[in-house]
């Protein structure tokens, strides 16, 4: 027993996977991050599992999909057997005097990729048995299987063809003796045709890992034999040579992606976001393979290095890589300080900004059914696709069940990230009356078709690899990004209706043919809010007490058309300005302006998520006229994934102690919910109880559901099951029944 343990200990396979475990981190940490991420454990609010575990392809979940992504996941595999091969194969000499060394050396490196998939399948019957059930498992599964296999049988034709092995350049292949040279005149005496090596030598350079046992290519254990009687120039060789086809190989599995980066815009060359993340971490594990092979103990210094020097590039004008907002003027930058903050607030432009929006809330008044009407604000939250297919589900049902009256009685739109992705698309929809009440299912599968897929593609295929490449948007050319994908996506998704320039809907705001819509991302560089509106909004910019009271305060909000006026405000697309108000870090890219200082657009979730800051502001600054026009304001928050939660008992060890201040400064969305909570009383306590009516409607996963709803651009159909049946639940249909009260006929 003991001696069987000690022979599985010393075989090619483990001492393969030990070896790993010893010196390649990085290359593990590849493998670590997926496992993470395909099982939940790293960003399930995200939903980076069900990017895996229900891969779209096309607007559908199949087979085909998995198939996908199984090909992708057999890249993935081969880079890594590639790239330790580089780095390994030098190790184990005895590889070269076998037939198909490369192959070999695949089929005992297979523990940890054999591991994962395991675990890839034993997950999707997991999910598949929670969501879908067993005919979905096994579509899965075969698929995924089925396009590994494909890959791997591809790659193993090209190294058939290519690869050499010790007959290809000997002609023959000796049967090595057991522990090298035997004396002249033995049956077993093979004389060395390169220098010998003494016993301890041989031990050393021929097999320093001492490996007495590989699988064959028939999967049967097959003895290790010495190789010290051959040439070592030969067998390194043989290894030269292998080892330059799988760089060719490399490089050509490059020049596809780059091909498909070309023809990303084309749907049938997007692939499934689970695709993409693998290819990605193929491209990880090349260049960490190929820094490692070249400089050895020099990689991790180079890396950095290496992470540094690109740093550098990309904020030298030569490779500016910043994503811009399509639509404006890049010629002349505008200048961004406190002075020409200040300036835009003066009186002359407050005056004119708030006449005109009072010209506006007054045709709204004329067009209610009752002299002093409830003004409804509806204010959307962000949370990806869940929080715009529940905005839109929840708008529209209300609109249904009220005949027409709730967007009638809408003053003004305001939210963040994928709520107002949907509420926007909603009001340009509003504007054809004659076919808004016959698309309501239409609408809810246009606002939760995926974004990810083409978002998550163009990262690997046009970002990484075309950089410089772009696109023609009017009269202006911009960089091209997964920013571009993911508009154009969107617009595809809605029809081309927001791919219009701000200025084409002043006019239907002036008349009060759709409410307002205010579009607030945050600024970067200083935490501000800019405020995007084809209107004049300079009354946002600060508490209105600043210019009625005399109270000195700085702006913490910026009009967007009077800052960027001179670079062409007015034709910004509102394709972009929805785009810059749903940029979630790292998924989409920060959208920089033609501003000197440069200042940067991202995601409104991180100033006001909730709408509610942008509605309070303007509610403060109309007051007056609310008062004397108007019977109430009634306020809608919706919201998705509103977490209420109390924090847990605060036990831990030391270390976790040295990390616990942090958790306030990371808890940004609880802390605007408590913030809002008093936003929300004072404007109790200045309308008055009667004057002012909250209603809340928010989509929060169960608690103890397996698979609760993620926050993320793509949305499986259990997903969108839940988020639509949440309407049924019956504190909403109670709110909705209360709010229909108060709404005039």
């Amino acid at each position: 027993m003991r001696t069987a343990l000690y022979n599985i200990y010393r075989s090619f396979p483990v001492q393969l996977l030990l070896l790993h475990f010893r010196t390649h981190y990085l290359l593990l940490a590849m493998w670590l991050l997926l496992l993470l991420m395909m099982s939940g454990a790293l960003g399930p609010r995200l939903g980076l599992q069900y990017l895996f575990l229900d891969p779209e392809y096309l607007g559908r979940s199949d087979y085909f999909s998995f198939v996908i992504v199984g090909l992708a996941f057999g890249f993935f595999v081969m880079t890594w057997n590639l790239s330790t091969y580089l780095l390994l194969g030098g190790y184990f000499n005895f590889l070269a005097s076998l037939s198909r060394p490369f192959f070999k050396y695949c089929l005992n490196n297979a523990l940890l990729p054999l591991a994962f998939f395991i675990t890839y399948c034993v997950e999707l019957v997991r999910f598949h048995r929670l969501a879908e059930g067993a005919g979905t498992q096994v579509q899965g599964i075969s698929g995924l299987a089925v396009g590994l296999t494909l890959s791997l049988f591809l790659y193993a034709i090209y190294f058939n063809l290519t690869n050499r092995d010790i007959h290809y350049y000997t002609g023959y292949r000796d049967p090595p003796p057991n522990q090298g040279p035997s004396r002249p005149g033995f049956s077993d005496y093979r004389p060395y045709r390169g220098t010998p090596l003494g016993p301890q030598l041989v031990n050393q350079y021929d097999n320093p890992f001492q490996v007495r046992f590989y699988l064959n290519a028939n999967l049967r254990v097959q003895r290790v034999r010495s190789v010290a009687h051959y040439d070592t120039a030969l067998l390194r060789n043989i290894f030269r040579q292998n080892h330059l086809n799988a760089l060719i190989l490399q490089f050509a599995s490059i020049g596809i992606l780059v091909v498909l980066g070309v023809l990303v815009d084309r749907p049938a060359f997007q692939l499934p976001a689970g695709a993409s993340f693998f290819i990605l971490f193929s491209l990880f594990v090349s260049i960490i393979g190929a820094v490692s092979y070249w400089f050895a103990a020099w990689r991790f210094p180079l890396l950095i290095m290496l992470l540094f020097l690109v740093n550098f590039l990309t904020s030298t004008p030569f490779f500016d890589h910043g994503n811009q907002a399509y639509g404006l003027s890049y010629d002349s930058h505008a200048t961004y300080s406190l002075d020409t903050l200040r300036s835009l607030y003066e009186p002359t432009a407050l005056a004119e900004d708030r006449a005109n929006t009072t010209a506006i809330l007054d045709r709204w008044r004329d067009k209610q059914p009752t002299e002093r009407p409830k003004l409804v604000i509806l204010c959307a939250s962000g949370g990806g696709l869940t929080a715009s297919l529940w905005a839109t589900h929840l708008v529209q049902s209300i609109e249904a069940c009220s005949e027409g009256r709730l967007l009638r009685s809408t003053a003004l739109i305001t939210g963040a990230s994928g709520g107002i992705l949907g509420l926007a698309y909603l009001r340009e929809s509003y504007l054809d009356r004659a076919t808004f009440t016959g698309e309501h299912l239409q609408r809810l599968e246009h606002v939760s078709t995926d974004l990810l897929n083409p978002t998550a593609f163009s990262i690997v295929s046009n970002d990484i690899f075309l950089p410089f490449r772009r696109v023609r948007v009017g009269d202006e050319y911009y960089r091209r990004d997964r920013g571009y994908a993911f508009e154009q996506a969107y617009n595809r998704a809605t029809s081309q209706l927001l791919n219009r320039p701000l200025v084409e809907y002043r006019e239907p705001e002036r008349t009060a043919e759709v409410p307002l819509l205010f579009v607030t991302p945050s600024i970067v560089e200083d935490g501000r809010r800019m405020v995007i509106s084809p209107q004049g909004v300079s009354y946002m910019m600060a508490p209105p007490v600043t210019d009625t009271r005399g109270v000195r305060l700085l702006p913490d909000m910026v009009d967007f058309g009077r800052l960027l006026r001179r670079q062409e405000a007015d034709s910004l697309r509102l394709s972009s300005a929805l785009r810059a108000s749903a940029s979630y870090p790292y998924v989409l890219p920060q959208v920089n302006l033609p501003t000197e200082p440069l200042i940067r657009l991202m995601d409104a979730g991180y100033r006001d998520n909730y709408g509610i800051a942008s509605a309070a502001r303007f509610i403060h600054v109309f007051e007056d006229w609310i008062e004397q026009n108007t019977s109430g304001v009634i306020l809608i928050q919706i919201s998705a994934f509103r977490d209420q939660r109390i924090a847990d008992d605060g036990r831990g060890g030391v270390i976790s102690g040295l990390f616990s201040p942090l958790g306030v400064a990371g808890n940004i969305l609880g802390l605007q919910i408590l913030d809002q909570e008093e936003l929300l009383a004072g404007l109790f306590r200045s309308l008055g109880p009667d004057r002012f009516h909250l209603f809340r409607f928010n989509y929060q996963p169960k608690a103890d559901d397996p698979l609760s709803t993620s926050v993320s651009l793509h949305l499986t159909d259990f997903e969108k099951s839940h988020v639509l049946r949440a309407l049924d639940e019956p504190y909403h249909q109670r709110q909705i029944d209360e709010l229909l009260r108060l709404m005039p006929r």
